[in-house]
């Protein structure tokens, strides 16, 4: 009798051991959440304005607004990649939210990091403090050609940029449907992010693109 309560002891030792860490863990959870979710908010902030700048031809200020947006994206997005999340994504029903949450952030990270840079070099000296002198700098004409080196960078980094944001948006259409109403916004959010670096890539594109060289 005395070993089966010695067993029943340990295990009841062992639950509540248990039950301490999964505690801890949603705790430590829910307080990264609360990271997330405020580094999200201020970046579909800056993704508004950024909407704003854009409507009102400012392509400069919706820039570096865009800029401040990708900041926050890609600080929200290094929270997600802790051990923390890695366990959450496991956790059955709720699991696919979190995988949501972070594969949102992935991709618009994505676009922060690897296709706003090519568009704000493309912008420069074409919508973004223009000079005429650069821009023609190093220009030459042969065989009936005209040939712009400045104007054949960016257009490679403009096409550089596409790329990017291709791959972007067949990351976004393959993320799982989140389940609550909050991630759904959070996704939402991110999708708003990465279509005002969309709306930059068209405006930019749209004007080198009828540039000869």
């Amino acid at each position: 009798m005395g070993k089966h309560r010695r067993v029943l002891s340990v295990v009841a030792v062992v639950v509540a051991v248990l039950l301490l860490a999964a505690g801890v863990f949603g705790v430590l959870l829910w307080r990264s959440a609360q990271r997330v979710i405020d580094e999200s908010r201020q970046a579909g902030e800056y993704a508004s304005l950024a909407q704003e700048s854009i409507k009102q031809g400012d392509v400069k200020q919706a820039l570096a607004r865009l800029d401040k947006a990708g900041d926050h994206v890609v600080a929200a997005r290094d929270e997600t990649r802790g051990p923390l999340w890695s366990v959450a994504e496991r956790v059955p029903y709720y699991g696919s939210d979190v995988a949501a949450v972070r594969g949102m952030l992935d991709a618009a990270s994505d676009a922060a990091t690897n296709a706003l840079p090519r568009i704000d070099s493309a912008a420069q000296g074409t919508l973004v403090d223009f000079s005429l002198s650069e821009l023609l700098s190093g220009a030459s004409f042969s065989n009936g050609t005209l040939s712009i080196p400045k104007i054949a960078s960016v257009k490679q980094d403009l096409s550089d940029a596409g790329a990017v944001l291709d791959r972007v948006q067949s990351s976004i259409h393959a993320l799982p449907q989140p389940h609550t109403a909050q991630v759904t916004d959070m996704v939402r959010q991110g999708k708003r992010i990465v279509d005002q670096v969309n709306e930059s890539f068209d405006t930019i594109n749209s004007v080198v693109a009828r540039i000869p060289g």
